[in-house]
């Protein structure tokens, strides 16, 4: 094989990983959309307990009591992103289980390992994306659904918009940290598998 072939070989860049895992998750909605509602549902704790903070502190600030987010619902809200990533981690296992001879048939094309790797975490980074969004969007009601009878429902537009935006990326940006973490041991595994063994296993 000549330099030039082993090079066109190996090429996989960016947009093929996205175009792979967009088209993956269309095949696969109901295993993606668990995953979604996984991520979503953590990130909406999260951000209904920081959002419920800032709504606190707005109403403090307007002349209302003092009012705060108690101690253990962080704890909860921590509970409940390991739970998050737990779920995430066994529905990507159980996708790789599933894709064993879709692995083993791009590996004898000429994919390599990183390819593979590169393929599930831009997989992950989307559905953490989406999860991320919905997430915050669920994390607004939450929050106004439990402070409004005691704030008012205005107090949303008493926060500072710069401050929910902050809240809106970084909760955004966690869900797909999030994502990504749970989806590692499993790419791994993918990425490493022989591609004959890949190829010849059955579910």
């Amino acid at each position: 094989m000549s330099e030039r072939d082993s090079v066109s070989r190996v090429q996989f860049k960016l947009d093929d990983a996205l175009r792979l895992g967009y088209d993956y998750i269309k095949r696969r909605l109901d295993r993606a959309t668990i995953n979604i509602a996984s991520i979503a549902l953590g990130i909406s704790f999260l951000s209904t307990l920081m959002l419920t903070d800032a709504f606190y502190r707005a109403y403090a600030l307007a002349g209302g009591g003092r009012l705060s987010v108690e101690t253990y619902q962080y704890w909860l809200m921590f509970v409940a992103l390991v739970v998050s990533v737990v779920g995430v981690t066994n529905a990507m296992l159980i996708a790789v289980y599933e894709r064993y001879r879709e692995i083993g048939t791009m590996k004898c094309l000429g994919a390599m390992d990183s390819h593979i790797l590169l393929l599930f975490l831009v997989e992950s980074s989307i559905q953490g994306t989406i999860g991320g969004v919905l997430g915050f969007i669920l994390g607004i009601i939450g929050a106004l659904l439990s402070t409004g009878f005691t704030t008012g429902f205005d107090i949303i537009l008493k926060v500072p918009l710069a401050e929910i935006l902050l809240l809106f990326v970084g909760s955004t940006v966690l869900s797909i940290i999030l994502s990504i973490v749970a989806t590692m041991y499993p790419a791994f595994r993918a990425a490493k598998l022989n591609p004959v063994e890949a190829l010849s296993y059955e579910l």
